[in-house]
């Protein structure tokens, strides 16, 4: 199976970020990656947010690894949505409550950001 090309991921994005706009949240069913010891860190080319961490990557096998770009992530920071795919949130490396949400709960703002990645 071949990777999904910017714009599939780009669609898919939207319509979780739509699901979310319209009060959705995911649930244990969502298909998702493992992502422990995870920490925020910038995406090292696109300067927007993203999470480190150890995770059982489908492409990439067992190893650190940094998402692409956080696009949502709950509360209770237990899962994320990125551009590529969900993460399932573990165990943080530290503390990570100060983790800001502001941004990556503002849907619009989101797809504007996304857009301009194009």
């Amino acid at each position: 199976m071949s990777d999904p090309s910017f714009d599939e991921k780009l669609r898919s994005a939207f319509r979780d970020l739509d699901l979310l706009r319209s009060g959705w949240r995911p649930g244990p069913e969502i298909e998702a990656v493992a992502l422990d010891g995870w920490y925020p860190v910038s995406h090292r080319s696109l300067d927007l947010p993203a999470l480190a961490g150890w995770a059982d990557h489908p492409r990439l096998g067992q190893t650190i690894i940094t998402t692409s770009p956080v696009l949502w992530i709950d509360e209770a920071r237990t899962i994320a949505r990125c551009l590529s795919r969900w993460y399932r949130l573990g165990e943080p490396r530290s503390h990570v409550m100060h983790v800001p949400l502001s941004g990556w709960d503002d849907i619009e703002q989101l797809r504007d950001r996304l857009e301009r990645m194009r």
